[in-house]
């Protein structure tokens, strides 16, 4: 089943009560995942986050024309300010979190190298939401390079309502940036507000090293993770 296929599903177990339906894509990249959501799920509207300036001047030209999408060139964090963005030869790499340091083999392209210097503007989904009247969301996806659960941690009072129907997030098995959290951080951090996993998808195996063998060619790399609030959950299981 195509991933936005499953995720459609599941919104659709509990009936939007609201006129509005709402969609975040944290870390659009170039915009191709939000033009998806809009085949798929037919949001009312989309708020989408891309930090990168080149990424998010692709995404504008990518989605300019579709009047309820709305681009912000920020990163998503914690807490509202600036930081320094690492960028690298892969645009879809860049990040809020330098690489770790190069004490064992690494589990990300040999070339994908990251370089600071770049200073972005961070905003917390909690604020953006709040200014713009946004109180639910059939669908929060987090693609955000290492900053997932800072950005959770911005969303404290989107979590707490129970209003995020289902929440779509990048989670890793093996550290790629320094202080990256795994999947279980994420996952403990999520059920503390009542969020249970669902499935992990479009799992992605080995270390982009074509050259090497064996153990570490088999180990588990990264996932799309699925989450699903409370209500979603207890029609699920009726």
């Amino acid at each position: 089943m195509i991933l936005l296929d499953l995720i459609k599903q599941l919104i659709d177990l509990c009936p939007n009560p609201y006129s509005d339906s709402w969609v975040i894509d944290g870390g659009c990249h170039h915009g191709h995942f939000s033009r998806e959501i809009i085949t798929s799920l037919q949001p009312s509207n989309i708020l989408s986050f891309e930090p990168d300036r080149d990424s998010f001047a692709k995404a504008k030209m990518n989605l300019d024309s579709i009047s309820n999408v709305e681009i912000v060139n920020a990163a998503i964090g914690s807490e509202k300010g600036t930081a320094e963005f690492f960028r690298g030869p892969y645009s879809s790499t860049n990040s809020l979190l330098q690489r770790p340091e190069a004490k064992s083999k690494q589990y990300f392209p040999k070339d994908a190298v990251l370089e600071g210097g770049t200073f972005v503007d961070v905003v917390t989904l909690d604020e953006e939401c709040a200014c713009r009247g946004i109180t639910a969301l059939d669908l929060l996806k987090l693609d955000l390079q290492g900053a997932e659960l800072s950005a959770l941690i911005g969303a404290k009072n989107l979590l707490s309502s129970g209003l995020v129907k289902v929440i779509l997030v990048e989670a890793v098995f093996v550290k790629k940036y320094k202080d990256q959290p795994l999947l279980w951080e994420l996952w403990r951090h999520l059920e503390e507000y009542g969020y249970t996993l669902y499935s992990l998808e479009q799992i992605k195996i080995g270390i982009y090293d074509p050259d090497e063998s064996g153990l570490r060619s088999m180990q588990w790399n990264q996932c799309d993770a699925i989450f699903i609030s409370k209500k979603i959950r207890e029609h699920l299981d009726r």
